[in-house]
C-alpha cells in the first residue's frame, strides 16, 4: 500500500484546515493593517504621550510569546470580564494586535523615507497635517512598504499554527490529528510543509508583481556609468 494511500480520505479535512489557516490569517493581517497604520501615525506625528503609549503596545506584544497572548485572550479576559467569546473570535483578536505591533515598525519605516522636501513644499502650499498625511504620505508609504511587508505576512501566516494551543483546527492542528490516527507522521507532515511552502511561494510572487506593478519609480534604482 502507497505511503500517502491515506491522503485521498483524510485531504477534505486537510483542505478545511487551510481555509481555516487561510482565514485567520487574512483577519490577522486585514485588521493588524489598519492599526499597525494608526499606530505609526501615532508614533510618527503624535505627542509624547501617544508615542509613549505606542511604545508600550509595541513592545508587550513583541516582547511576549504569542502563545502566551492567545492564551490569555482566551482564558485570561473572558475570566476578568465574564465574557465568553470563541476560539475563532479570539484568535483573530490576538493575531490583529499582535501583527499590528509588527507592521507598525514597516509602516514607520516608510514613512519616514519619505523626503522631507515633500512635506515642506506641501507646508508652503497651505496644506494641513491631515491633508499631507492622507493625499502624501499614506499613498507612498504603501507602496513603499510592500517588500518589508512582506515579511509579515510570511510571519504570520506560519504563526496561525500557534493557533492550535486554543483549539482551532488549521492546517499544523488538522495534521496532528491525522498524523495521530494513522500513525504517519513523516508522510503527514511532510504534505502539510508542502502546503505551506507551495501557498507561501505563489502569495509572494503575486505581492512580487503587484509591487513591480505600483512601485514609485525610481525608487531603490541606481544609476550605473
Amino acid at each position: 500500500m502507497s505511503s500517502f494511500s491515506w491522503l485521498s480520505w483524510w485531504s477534505p479535512f486537510i483542505f478545511k484546515g487551510f481555509l481555516m489557516t487561510l482565514k485567520m490569517s487574512a483577519a490577522g493581517l486585514t485588521g493588524g493593517f489598519v492599526l499597525g497604520s494608526l499606530l505609526a501615525l501615532g508614533d510618527v506625528y503624535g505627542g509624547k504621550i501617544t508615542k509613549a503609549v505606542v511604545n508600550a503596545y509595541v513592545e508587550f506584544f513583541r516582547g511576549s510569546p504569542l502563545i502566551v497572548q492567545l492564551l490569555m485572550f482566551y482564558y485570561g479576559i473572558p475570566a476578568l470580564t465574564g465574557y465568553e467569546w470563541s476560539a475563532v473570535t479570539a484568535g483573530a483578536i490576538t493575531l490583529m494586535l499582535n501583527s499590528a505591533a509588527y507592521q507598525k515598525g514597516y509602516f514607520k519605516g516608510a514613512m519616514e523615507s519619505i523626503p522631507k522636501d515633500q512635506l515642506m513644499a506641501a507646508r508652503s502650499l497651505g496644506m494641513s497635517t491631515r491633508q499631507i498625511v492622507l493625499h502624501i504620505v499614506l499613498p507612498q508609504t504603501y507602496r513603499i512598504v510592500i517588500p518589508a511587508w512582506s515579511n509579515e505576512f510570511v510571519s504570520l501566516t506560519k504563526s496561525t499554527s500557534a493557533l492550535l494551543i486554543i483549539g482551532i483546527m488549521e492546517l499544523t492542528a488538522t495534521a496532528m490529528t491525522i498524523s495521530a490516527l494513522t500513525f504517519k507522521p513523516l508522510q503527514v507532515y511532510s504534505v502539510t510543509a508542502i502546503i505551506y511552502f507551495i501557498w507561501i511561494y505563489f502569495a509572494l510572487k503575486i505581492i512580487e508583481y503587484i509591487y513591480e506593478r505600483i512601485r514609485i519609480p525610481g525608487l531603490g534604482e541606481t544609476k550605473t556609468l
